[in-house]
């Protein structure tokens, strides 16, 4: 008899939910293959819904030891395409209201999954004396640290502030370094921000930026143009060369998200093709709704 969880969302909801929503008529962000695009939409879709229906999912703690462990990776696992529904949906044009709540459910599958990870560590520990190392759900000194950054980002850029606090604590078990921390800033009041940046592909480029003695936006146009522009026209085997490139992918929402943070005139980011100009614009709306009492 499995004990009784909380889940913090309702995947299977959700996936029926977004199952409805209408591929059709939408004006993609960007120039990409629309029929390639909506497939893997689907796909990832699909993958969502049979994990939902699944007892990895419904009754977690029902694994133990060994297979409690392989349980919390298939977490981490559906976790990433859980990330990148939301990547297809920016690309393919989907608006913010339509992806705010899947962002929201995104999120709350991570939290869910700190629990996993926990059930995971005592499972081991009771069987075998050792917790095998299970650690946060994302680990931002590893590859992880993309899928870090594409949740603190968009929780400014969909106006989901609120779910900061619970992903620093829960998903990322406070292990952020100088960019995870401003980029924190809009649900946090953080007393100290670290002068670390783990990776440095391609937020070492960054460094300009956070070393300004005011917080503008000058120093981000060369990173756009070299870490995003310039990267993403190189051959998969130019790109691989040197340490791990881990960029959100085509959208460079960090820097979006930080221009929303900091409010600037963001007509120069705006010329880079790789800047979610409409997201910010969302947010941006957003935010004066709340100021105004409209929300």
């Amino acid at each position: 008899m499995s004990q009784t969880f909380q889940h913090h969302g309702q995947l299977a909801a959700a996936c029926a939910e977004w199952a409805k929503i209408s591929l059709t008529g939408l004006q993609p962000r960007r120039t990409l293959n629309l029929s390639d695009k909506k497939a893997d939409w689907k796909e990832a879709l699909s993958a969502l819904k049979r994990f939902a229906n699944s007892d990895s999912y419904k009754a977690h703690q029902d694994f133990q030891a060994h297979a409690a462990l392989e349980n919390y990776w298939k977490w981490k696992e559906v976790g990433e395409q859980a990330r990148w529904l939301l990547i297809y949906g920016i690309d393919l044009g989907l608006c913010g209201d339509v992806l705010r709540p899947i962002y929201q459910e995104v999120v709350a599958l991570w939290i869910d999954a700190a629990s996993v990870a926990e059930h995971a560590r005592a499972s081991m520990a009771q069987e075998t004396g050792e917790d095998y190392g299970v650690g946060a759900p994302i680990n931002t000194r590893a590859d992880d640290y993309a899928v870090a950054v594409t949740l603190l980002s968009l929780a400014t850029l969909l106006d989901a502030q609120d779910d900061v606090p619970a992903i620093d604590e829960h998903v990322l078990a406070f292990d952020t370094d100088q960019l995870l921390d401003y980029l924190c800033a809009g649900g946090l009041q953080l007393q100290q921000v670290s002068e670390e940046l783990f990776h440095k592909r391609p937020y070492g480029a960054m460094k300009p930026f956070f070393e300004q003695l005011e917080a503008l936006p000058d120093p981000l146009l060369p990173y756009l143009q070299t870490q995003y522009q310039e990267f993403l026209k190189l051959s998969p085997k130019q790109q691989k060369k040197g340490s791990p490139w881990l960029g959100t992918g085509y959208w460079a929402l960090e820097v979006a998200a930080l221009a929303v943070l900091y409010d600037w005139d963001d007509s120069a980011l705006r010329s880079s093709p790789h800047y979610p100009a409409d997201l910010v614009d969302y947010a941006r709306g957003r935010l004066a709704q709340t100021e105004s009492g409209d929300f």
